[in-house]
């Protein structure tokens, strides 16, 4: 049963009935959360924020009009959320990205690919620190961004999404998205230069659609 057909069944069944919204959660939990945890980097704030998403999910449900693929407004949800949540934990300092940081100093010489070292899985100390200070930077960028800037980013940088997939997520031709994905890097590597002085970025943008461009830092 496709996602719209679920989304159907729970127009009809919600209240009494939550067989069908809990198949959607099941289905999307790991990917929300995924998406929540790479903006905000604390697992107890992204379990809540997920809560949060699928909460809005429920009450939203009886209005959605399928205008858009649940996929996409899901992930519009998602994202606002978690960036959301970035201007709450600013406006109360409370640094829960930054929980990991190790005072040791630590020296980078070269070129790294910011996004995937802020996912990586496991890190020494040094990479923690340098992953904690790319974190404050790129999430400080991601909150100035265009909502919609952002979420190209985190669909396609974050998540890895192929162009094809974001495409068929927005229901828009592939030359639009890669042109959003384009207009996307460039603003961030214009803010990131502005906000993050001391690390300096560079931008690789490929005309390939297999060959995902790199948000890079050097310090």
């Amino acid at each position: 049963m496709t996602d719209e057909e679920l989304v159907q069944r729970c127009q009809v069944e919600l209240p009494h009935t939550t067989r069908s919204y809990e198949e959607l959660v099941t289905r999307h939990t790991q990917r929300v959360y995924s998406l929540v945890y790479r903006v905000v980097g604390d697992r107890e704030e992204a379990e809540d924020i997920s809560q949060e998403v699928f909460l809005k999910v429920y009450h939203g449900l009886p209005k959605f009009d399928q205008q858009a693929l649940f996929s996409t407004w899901l992930y519009r949800i998602a994202t606002n959320s978690a960036l959301d949540a970035l201007d709450k934990m600013k406006r109360h300092h409370h640094h829960t990205m930054q929980r990991d940081v190790h005072p040791a100093d630590h020296r980078e010489t070269n070129e790294t690919d910011a996004l995937a070292r802020l996912t990586a899985p496991e890190a020494n100390p040094e990479e923690l620190a340098v992953r904690s200070e790319l974190r404050a930077c790129i999430n400080r960028v991601l909150q100035k961004l265009d909502r919609e800037q952002a979420r190209m980013l985190l669909m396609r940088d974050f998540e890895d999404l192929s162009y094809n997939d974001i495409a068929k997520m927005l229901q828009v031709g592939l030359s639009a998205v890669k042109m959003r994905i384009h207009r996307a890097r460039l603003a961030f590597r214009e803010m990131f230069s502005q906000f993050c002085g001391k690390i300096s970025l560079a931008v690789s943008l490929s005309p390939s659609t297999s060959d995902k461009g790199k948000v890079e830092t050097k310090e």
